[in-house]
């Protein structure tokens, strides 16, 4: 995760206006590719088995909570924390979004202070900003920091934020690859049970050298440039909590001193109310 940083964090950045670039496109690697990184490479066998049933628990999934948190440097604001959480659900088709960002808040503050003002809410207030984005509407946006000085809880227009659901910015049908490439590296080792959210999960880890990461197969190659947005600087550390079922339910990535990690919960549970007419107001 260098500043090519994955589209998921580019965009939530970019939402609140630091900068970030894109990543270059790699080629995905084919299934048989996925599969012949395992045997070339010495992974297999328990990891392997134990993914299997990846592929079919991604290739539903409407209803999900899906926690984001990165670290990485900003030329401005030096480094920066970023937490977005995702709360999709299907019944009402809708997405809720909480971003994070004291830094940003800092700077807001900063910023309302040269204009004489003092809002009386900390950074992490000032740089907390909660989204509900329907299937069908306009995105609403809470002003529970009193930033938009409405007479209700929630403002709609503004932005349209339906390009940052995760399904169209984080390839979720692309895990099945990103986690096989990764278990199927020779250096990928199962290190312990731990529970995540309360799924019995398998500890995976693994240590790449930028040496190592070069003398791949071109499909874990490419699974994991496409991820990082460019190739392994220094040494990648990732880390993978992987349920019975053989979904990833958290995965840390550390490369080059930036850190990533996802976490999944309320896998089909997920639900949040959506505000009536009356609690919205027009921006």
């Amino acid at each position: 995760m260098k500043t090519r940083v994955p589209a998921l964090f580019t965009a939530g950045i970019l939402a609140l206006s630091l900068a970030a670039c894109g990543a270059e496109e790699a080629a995905e690697p084919t299934e048989e590719a996925t599969e012949a990184a395992a045997e070339e490479n010495g992974g297999g066998g328990g990891l392997i088995d134990l993914l299997s049933g990846l592929d079919d628990s991604t290739r539903e999934l409407t209803n999900y909570t899906l926690a984001l948190s990165m670290t990485m440097p900003d030329p401005d604001l030096g480094e920066v924390d970023v937490d977005l959480t995702y709360e999709v659900m299907d019944d009402p088709q809708a997405m809720q979004i909480t971003m994070v960002m004291p830094e940003f808040g800092e700077a807001l503050a900063e910023l309302l202070a040269m204009g004489g003002e003092d809002p009386g809410l900390t950074a992490e207030e000032l740089g907390t900003q909660i989204m509900i984005q329907p299937a069908d509407g306009e995105t609403l946006i809470s002003d529970h920091n009193g930033i938009y000085e409405a007479e209700t809880p929630w403002v709609r227009g503004g932005e349209d934020m339906t390009d940052m659901n995760p399904e169209e910015l984080f390839d979720l049908q692309g895990l099945p690859d990103l986690v096989s490439a990764f278990a199927g590296i020779e250096q990928a080792q199962e290190t312990g049970a731990e529970d995540v959210n309360g799924v019995p999960t398998t500890v995976v880890e693994l240590a790449l050298t930028e040496e190592e990461a070069a003398a791949l197969d071109p499909g874990s190659a490419a699974a994991i440039q496409e991820f990082l947005g460019g190739d392994v600087q220094e040494t990648l550390e990732v880390s993978i909590w992987v349920s019975e079922d053989g979904f990833p339910m958290r995965m840390s990535v550390t490369d080059n001193g930036e850190t990533m990690q996802i976490e999944f919960s309320e896998i089909g549970t997920t639900s949040f109310e959506i505000p009536s007419e009356d609690q919205i107001s027009d921006m």
